[in-house]
């Protein structure tokens, strides 16, 4: 097969020769293209494209006049949902309004803005070879994935205003331009087609989606026949890369998933009137069966360990638009071995749900919004978990027959989770406990690391990750701390984390230790979870909880053979966005945001609040962007071995400032032997103790 090098040397007849000439519709094709009739040609293939009734595509707003395209009901359906923080209209139209002032909006509320030259002439660009370390190749990788075309058609179907139009010519004409593919590196295990100007083969494969998702709107029929050939000619040449992995090796990753996988499948979908594109179809669909079946395990878990690549990427931004156009096309991408896989990752989805807008910031990125995962499972497979749970986050009775249960623990999945209830008012605990890591590339050293809600707020995060994520430059000593123990809610062993931060600054990816959960019981008023890691080689941190739904909770944290220095450990707290904290007395501090109001005390530790500067100005302008960190400083007592802190957390919510303002002590219960019953009773009894 010969498959263009060169975008700029394609042919229109090039094209137009890819098309069966025996599609419906296209019949007429091969007399046109005999009679070098070009313009004609092309005027058939666009308007094919403009008529077809087959495939069907995740939505459809060919018709004129044009309509208003929904984006929010299913935002995945959309590639500038990626990073989604809000209303996905309102983004693409405030993008939309930008590109008219020249200006490129990052996907993602609030991830930034690049202006692009009032004559263009600040198109971002990053050559591997000289700018790696210099500055992040992240404008040039998502500007060249071509959101933004999306967001100009849904502004020119929202207003019916033609300046958008005008707008989407300009810019195609000038990407056409600057952006030109000449593969560097032809081989099947290519993972750049270019390195002189970087273009993954992950960004290629999704502007060659984003440009195929724009004739289901009125965009490429409102302009000249000879620019929508344009778009064509260009999804052509890209899809044709995707031939170059025919034979490639399998590997475990999830690009390859989404290059070797869905990209050659999805075409094959979209695109029955081109043979090679069609023909891709049973090596896409080997590939992505495979993927799932490495990937999601039994349990319903990911491979990498962060919310966001597992929740966010592999299945609302890749996965999912598969699923969708097959059940649309009658198409059998799932077998029925994966099938059960995906469905119990949705399940798990909707178990691990937090009360709060979005899912925690485990591993790599802020998680996804929860909603839109929920929704998500619903279209996708009909999944019954996703559905309960959304209809109690919307206020709708749902029985609890119908509910996942409020307590779930399991450490091949890498999840622990206890709960009051799956409304957005409830009090919420998830630790990061999970085995067989392996390498990955986006899981972190976050071993035990939890996050904490308390009416429906979330009070212990990871606030950090996402802005680190963006701005955080390889071999940089922001990247090391990102993935260290330093940045997560969980113990530093003799204050230090396991490795230096240099180890890895340089390079995706950790072997992350086992987290493996020792002992988990729930009852009616609660739940308790026992788990532990060895990472540091030379102690063994363990941390025990006990949740009681509606008082708080209650952590103990031992780190066994810690006295071998004499510097102290540290039990590390970070509190998110609009937290604040102030001191009652003692070892008693309240933590406030918006209407919740939690209690945190400690035994004998230490304690320290402070703002990690480090971040600053690379990843936070100056020190007013960063929260407080509470550093719970903790050693061995006497000649004892094993080092001990625990840590009362209570909800008072609904108690007067006033009363909280008198507070001189808090009984922490010591639980030694104590049964989860005795443990849950002496939570609420604390807690109770305080509205005497």
């Amino acid at each position: 097969m010969n498959i263009p090098t060169i975008e700029n040397n394609v042919s229109d007849l090039e094209v137009l020769k890819a098309f069966s000439v025996s599609y419906p519709g296209l019949e007429d094709l091969d007399s046109m293209i005999g009679h070098n009739d070009w313009q004609k040609a092309k005027e058939l293939v666009v308007r094919h494209f403009e008529k077809r009734e087959h495939p069907a595509y995740l939505f459809d707003y060919r018709q004129t006049p044009p309509v208003r395209i929904d984006t929010d009901t299913f935002p995945y359906f959309f590639q500038s949902a990626l990073g989604l923080n809000g209303n996905l209209k309102e983004f693409m139209m405030y993008t939309a309004d930008r590109m008219l002032e020249k200006t490129y909006v990052l996907p993602g509320k609030g991830r930034g803005e690049v202006f692009l030259g009032d004559n263009y002439e600040y198109m971002p660009h990053f050559n591997c070879h000289t700018d790696q370390g210099k500055k992040h190749r992240h404008d040039v990788d998502m500007f060249v994935r071509g959101q933004f075309f999306e967001s100009l058609a849904v502004a020119y179907h929202e207003t019916g205003d033609r300046k958008y139009i005008g707008c989407f010519q300009t810019m195609l004409e000038l990407f056409i331009r600057t952006y030109p593919l000449e593969i560097e590196d032809t081989s099947p295990y290519a993972n750049r087609f270019m390195s002189t100007e970087d273009r993954d083969v992950m960004s290629a494969g999704w502007l060659a989606l984003v440009l195929s998702s724009l004739f289901y709107t009125r965009l490429p029929y409102e302009i000249p026949t000879e620019q929508a050939f344009k778009i064509i000619k260009k999804i052509w040449f890209i899809g044709m890369q995707f031939r170059r992995f025919d034979e490639d090796t399998y590997r475990p990753y999830n690009h390859h998933y989404f290059e070797r996988g869905l990209v050659p499948y999805i075409l094959s979908v979209l695109y029955p009137e081109i043979p090679a594109f069609r023909d891709m179809r049973r090596r896409g669909l080997e590939v992505s069966r495979r993927h799932i079946l490495e990937d999601f395990n039994e349990h319903g878990g990911y491979n990498e360990h962060s919310i966001c690549y597992w929740a966010s990427a592999a299945l609302g931004e890749m996965t999912s638009k598969a699923l969708v156009l097959s059940r649309m096309n009658d198409n059998d991408f799932l077998s029925a071995e994966t099938g059960p896989r995906i469905m119990r990752t949705f399940d798990l989805l909707a178990t691990i749900a937090p009360p709060a807008e979005r899912y925690p910031g485990l591993g790599d990125h802020d998680g996804p919004m929860v909603d839109t995962i929920l929704q998500l499972g619903v279209a996708s497979t009909g999944n019954k978990c996703c559905s309960s749970v959304l209809d109690a986050r919307n206020g709708k009775k749902c029985g609890s027959s119908c509910l996942p249960p409020l307590d779930y623990s399991d450490d091949t999945t890498g999840f622990t989770v206890s709960r009051s209830g799956y409304d957005r008012k409830a009090n919420y605990l998830m630790l990061s406990t999970k085995i067989d890591c392996g390498y990955t590339g986006h899981n972190h050293m976050d071993m035990l690391s939890a996050f904490i809600s308390i009416g429906g707020e979330e009070i212990i995060g990871e606030p950090y990750v996402a802005r680190l994520g963006h701005r955080m430059r390889m071999q940089s000593v922001h990247r090391g701390y990102a993935y260290n123990m330093d940045a997560h809610n969980s113990v530093l062993c003799h204050s230090r984390p396991i490795a230096p931060w240099e180890v890895y600054a340089n390079k995706f990816g950790v072997y992350r230790p086992d987290s493996p959960v020792e002992d988990s019981k729930s009852i009616r008023e609660g739940f308790y979870v026992k788990a532990s890691h060895c990472g540091y080689t030379f102690c063994k941190h363990i941390r025990q909880v006990w949740f009681a739904r509606n008082a708080g909770m209650l952590f103990q944290d031992v780190v066994e053979r810690g006295n071998r220095l004499p510097e102290a450990h540290i039990q590390r707290w970070h509190l998110t966005k609009d937290a604040t904290i102030r001191h009652i007395c003692g070892n008693i501090f309240l933590v406030r945001k918006k209407k919740a109001k939690v209690l945190f005390a400690w035994d004998e530790a230490d304690i320290t609040i402070w703002k990690n500067t480090m971040l600053c100005p690379e990843i936070f302008e100056s020190g007013d962007e960063l929260f407080p960190i509470i550093d719970a400083k903790f050693k061995s007592r006497g000649k004892d071995e094993s080092s001990v802190t625990r840590t009362l957390i209570l909800d008072v919510s609904d108690l007067d400032d006033g009363r909280i303002d008198r507070i001189s002590g808090l009984d922490i219960p010591d639980m030694g032997s104590g049964s989860i019953q005795d443990a849950i009773t002496a939570i609420c009894g604390t807690r109770d103790s305080l509205y005497r």
